[in-house]
């Protein structure tokens, strides 16, 4: 999934940003993604689930920008995030089990 910011858009002041989760999604190649446009690769671990979101999922800035920190100072207006759709999945699908009571026999 990429998603795209206008210039200064994206505030990394901000701890969470969180995403509204409207399928089907439309699949990014990699020939697509323009070289001029500063981005940064999204990790599973900077993936949040809050239940009081069902219809979203979070991503942690703060976590971002402690990681990338050199490159926010070089790079200060990024317009691109990215985030692999199986960690979307595994995120959420973690999420959705702990709703379930499991039981063993």
């Amino acid at each position: 999934m990429s998603l795209r910011f206008r210039p200064n858009e994206l505030d990394f002041s901000k701890s969470t940003l969180y995403i509204p989760i409207h399928a089907p999604f439309q699949q990014l190649h990699f020939e697509e993604i323009l070289d001029l446009e500063a981005g940064i690769s999204v990790l599973l671990e900077d993936l949040i689930v809050n239940p009081s979101r069902p219809a979203a999922f979070g991503i942690s800035l703060s976590r971002i920008k402690q990681r990338h920190t050199l490159l926010l100072d070089e790079h200060p207006s990024i317009q691109q995030l990215w985030i692999r759709m199986t960690d979307i999945e595994e995120v959420l699908q973690m999420e959705i089990r702990s709703y379930y009571s499991w039981s063993s026999k």
